[in-house]
């Protein structure tokens, strides 16, 4: 996985995540909306064989690179949690 920003602003950051599939930008998408700071998160991945998903991040009082940030660190810990209670 290798993000490569597209385009950073305050409130928008778009970026893409080569070598992925639906999986992790769904996972990304779902765990940002709820953060009630984020007005806007989805992908787009234009053809599945040959293309990246890009990620468009929009939100409304902090920075959205911050926000973007937070929710991976939320998945970090969650994904940690199953392991310890799966094992």
């Amino acid at each position: 996985m290798e993000p490569k920003i597209i385009e950073e602003s305050r409130y928008e950051i778009i970026f893409e995540i080569r070598g992925e599939g639906h999986s992790f930008p769904n996972l990304l998408r779902k765990t940002l909306l709820e953060e009630p700071a984020v007005e806007f998160a989805g992908y787009n991945i234009d053809h599945p064989l040959l293309a990246n998903p890009v990620f468009t991040v929009r939100t409304k009082r902090r920075q959205a690179n911050t926000v973007t940030r937070d929710a991976l660190e939320k998945i970090l810990a969650r994904t940690e949690e199953f392991r310890k209670k799966f094992s």
